[in-house]
């Protein structure tokens, strides 16, 4: 985990530093923006017995971003995951479900002057809590698991429609498992 921590920290600094010769953005880029979105995800849990018993997995989300001066920006994202299960620790159930909330401050880099393509990067912490839980053995009778990790992105914006696309990955402390996915989101954009 400490070495996941270290390569996401020396990239994001590495991001910025990038920022200061970015002499392309486009027109606008520096207001402030707000965006809302909807989106979906394919995730994978890797590592640790909870990443044993769990199969490839969807979850559907709504997120909210707020672009400061351009460059800079934070994310806010709650969305309700499923997963099936290999393992039947409870009857009449094979999988994990569970509801999860993101916050995450966010770097972006726009190459282009006469397209808004935003690149991003973002560390990010997150909360999940399950509801239905076919693995109760592996995470325990407390329903709560928190993460830390990152994500890469590029945001497209036609008008007001913004077209995201991401990859993350995130460590979970408590069940020792790391998660890896990647998705796509439709929403709405407009300068403030």
């Amino acid at each position: 985990m400490k070495r996941l921590l270290i390569f996401f920290f020396a990239l994001f600094v590495s991001f910025g530093a990038s920022l200061s010769v970015a002499q392309a953005e486009p027109l606008g880029f520096r207001r402030v923006r707000a965006t809302f979105a909807l989106g979906l995800d394919c995730f994978d849990v890797i590592e640790g017995d909870f990443g044993n018993a769990a199969d490839i997995g969807m979850a559907v989300y709504a997120e909210t971003t707020l672009q400061l001066m351009g460059y800079l920006g934070l994310n806010l994202r709650i969305g309700s995951a499923r997963a099936f299960t290999n393992k039947d620790f409870l009857p009449f159930d094979n999988g994990v479900q569970f509801i999860y909330l993101t916050f995450a401050p966010r770097a972006y880099v726009a190459p282009f002057r006469k397209m808004n393509l935003y690149f991003y990067i973002q560390p990010e912490i997150s909360l999940n809590v399950f509801m239905s839980n076919t693995l109760v053995k592996i995470t325990g009778n407390n329903g709560m698991s928190g993460g830390v990790g990152g994500a890469i992105g590029a945001q497209y914006i036609i008008g007001i429609v913004s077209i995201s696309a991401q990859v993350f990955s995130d460590y979970h402390w408590k069940l020792e498992s790391v998660m890896i996915g990647g998705g796509i989101t439709v929403g709405i954009s407009s300068p403030l």
